[in-house]
């Protein structure tokens, strides 16, 4: 979904074109989208707010607003500042919102409300996440873009628990896309059951059994196993369901903080 600046910016050509945004306007939502692609987030929004400072409603707006949520997304996950980030999701999630408010047509809307799926994923709202790009799902034309927002259906699936549906939902990208990014990720993503929190990854295996002894020691279960370069990899998995997942992940992550929780 990071790849459709170029769509937005037919959509704004084709309303010059019409007469319906003048020639200023048009620069300066090409100036924001040239920013986002070259992640200047801040120079991003500020060219989206001079938009918009300009025509609130209307034509153009709901461009405006999507490239603002983007680029306060995409802050957001590059950010190593958590409540700044946590307040850019936020921020996001209402520019995406105001977005749909203003009419936008079939394929911008269609990746507004995946932007609003991606940020209710970070916010760990997979029940509006799963929604979202399931009506994203519907707006969108491009093969490829199609088989990863179905693949993320999927993951939101998961996340809630719902591994059988889950399962579904990867087989049909895998039979609708095949060989595509979406379909081959979705093929490494079925089967799960329950979660595992993925703390580090070791070269040096005293390390890593120091670390499973002190685990131990904290009444965890730790696992150990070999990546492909015969690393040693720091696990507590079986973990029934997300929530607690995500408890023990926090409850490590002064000593881990890269922990993973996985599916």
């Amino acid at each position: 979904m990071r790849n459709s600046t170029h769509v937005v910016l037919l959509f704004i050509s084709s309303l010059v074109i019409a007469g319906c945004v003048d020639q200023n306007s048009r620069q300066t939502l090409q100036n924001g989208y040239a920013a986002l692609d070259a992640h200047q987030y801040d120079q991003a929004i500020s060219e989206a707010d001079a938009f918009l400072t300009k025509t609130p409603q209307g034509v153009g707006s709901a461009d405006a607003l999507y490239l603002k949520g983007r680029a306060l997304e995409e802050r957001a996950t590059s950010s190593s500042d958590a409540p700044r980030a946590k307040q850019d999701l936020e921020a996001a999630r209402m520019a995406y919102i105001n977005a749909l408010q203003q009419n936008p047509p079939r394929t911008l809307d269609g990746r507004i409300r995946a932007g609003i799926a991606n940020v209710a994923y970070w916010q760990d709202d997979y029940q509006t996440a799963a929604q979202q790009w399931s009506a994203a799902y519907q707006n969108i034309d491009d093969p490829s873009t199609k088989s990863f927002i179905l693949y993320r259906v999927g993951l939101a699936q998961q996340r809630m628990g719902e591994f059988s549906k889950a399962d579904e939902t990867f087989a049909s990208v895998q039979q609708q896309f095949p060989g595509t990014d979406g379909a081959i990720r979705a093929k490494e993503r079925q089967g799960a059951r329950s979660y595992s929190v993925q703390l580090a990854t070791y070269a040096n295996s005293a390390t890593a059994d120091a670390n499973i002894a002190q685990l131990r020691r904290e009444g965890l279960n730790p696992t150990r196993s070999n990546d492909a370069q015969g690393h040693a990899v720091l696990a507590i998995t079986s973990i029934p369901n997300y929530q607690q997942a995500l408890q023990i992940k926090n409850r490590l992550a002064a000593r881990y903080p890269n922990a993973l929780i996985v599916p």
